[in-house]
């Protein structure tokens, strides 16, 4: 019972924590928003109020042919996904809560109906404004990171903020040597997704991770050639209990979404007000 009730308690605190920093986060959306241009800042105002529904935030490829042009052979193992947006997540080389990473590329490993479906998403804008090398670079990346993380996720445990920064450098170093990527391209690719995380909506990576599982779960009669079984009885519960937790914060991501949505018009106003 006091097991339950600790676990009770430090997720009540994980929860009023992360809403602390969704307020903080609201307040720097609403500054960019408010340098943009007007026609500008009511398009991304009307995808963050249509990010609302879920089922919004990410659709097919638009450029599906050059995307498996640049990647090959192994853009076959994983269904692609698109979005308008880009996430965010307390940054893996700070303990500060406002400094924060973005990504315009993602990959998840959902377990789903028995199986685990690999989804790699990526941001419109970005594919449209990459070089076919910088594309090549990113797509490479998120193979490697999602080798290294299905790797990982054998031993069935969570990654420390360390881990984490160490298999996103790891990562790089490899695909960087791998396409032979010079340092003045990186700094092409970083001052890129810098650029597009003040023109484009940005969403906080949970309630991202949320919406790519229900999108794999709504398109699952047609991506079912994608999943594939647990190698052991033992990842097969893992599985199952990650679907199972994942499920238990649906709710909670989806309240705190509405709540960062809200506190963006709430922030503008006020911004608004200040220059009246």
């Amino acid at each position: 019972m006091s097991d339950n009730k600790s676990e009770q308690r430090d997720r009540e605190r994980f929860e009023r924590d992360y809403r602390d920093w969704i307020l903080l986060m609201a307040r720097d959306v609403a500054c960019r928003l408010f340098a943009m241009p007007l026609p500008k800042r009511f398009h991304v105002l009307m995808n963050y109020e249509d990010f609302r529904n879920p089922r919004q935030v990410f659709r097919k490829p638009s450029a599906s042919d050059r995307i498996v042009r640049l990647a090959g052979d192994r853009i076959s193992r994983y269904i692609i996904i698109e979005t308008d947006a880009i996430t965010f997540f307390p940054s893996v080389y700070s303990g500060f809560a406002d400094a924060l990473d973005f990504a315009v590329a993602m990959n998840r490993r959902f377990f789903c109906e028995g199986h685990w479906y690999p989804l790699i998403a990526l941001n419109h804008e970005y594919v449209c404004q990459s070089s076919d090398r910088i594309l090549s670079f990113a797509l490479d990346h998120e193979f490697e990171m999602s080798r290294i993380f299905h790797e990982i996720s054998l031993k069935m445990r969570c990654l420390s903020r360390e881990e984490k920064r160490d298999v996103v450098d790891r990562a790089q170093y490899i695909s960087s040597e791998r396409l032979k990527i010079t340092q003045d391209e990186l700094f092409e690719d970083e001052k890129l997704m810098h650029q597009l995380s003040f023109s484009q909506p940005l969403i906080p990576k949970p309630y991202a991770e949320r919406a790519m599982l229900i999108y794999l779960e709504e398109n699952l009669s047609e991506l079912e050639v994608y999943g594939l079984p647990s190698i052991s009885p033992e990842e097969e519960v893992f599985g199952e209990e990650l679907y199972s937790e994942f499920q238990g914060w649906s709710e909670f991501s989806q309240s705190t979404y509405n709540l960062f949505f809200r506190e963006i018009i709430a922030n503008l106003r006020d911004v608004n007000k200040g220059y009246s």
